[in-house]
């Protein structure tokens, strides 16, 4: 387990773009970031990886049965961490998610 979490780490940009991909063909346009402790150098072996996806299509409030579908369709990878925020609502929440690397 350990050895995945490693390679997780290890591949974090690829596997950034290719949940990019994915987020393209549901929503269009959009912008994807890794962010979290990764971005900031501090994660280690217990750390999951934030991917935060910014779109104009992602509603700024959204359900718990919206979140769960849209993240299915994106990773089966219970140490991905999928963050949606609609483009408004980010240049409000901006700050909070400090240092962020671009996709």
């Amino acid at each position: 387990m350990l050895k995945e979490k490693e390679e997780l780490f290890e591949n974090a940009l690829a596997v950034a773009e290719d949940i990019k991909r994915k987020a393209e063909k549901i929503l269009g346009e959009c912008d994807v970031y890794i962010a979290g402790s990764f971005a900031e150098g501090r994660h280690n072996l217990s750390s999951d990886l934030d991917i935060l996806i910014v779109s104009g299509r992602i509603p700024e409030k959204f359900s718990f049965e919206w979140y769960a579908d849209f993240v299915k369709r994106l990773t089966d990878n219970s140490w991905i961490n999928i963050h949606p925020v609609n483009r408004h609502k980010f240049r409000e929440v901006r700050r909070h998610y400090g240092k962020i690397i671009e996709v």
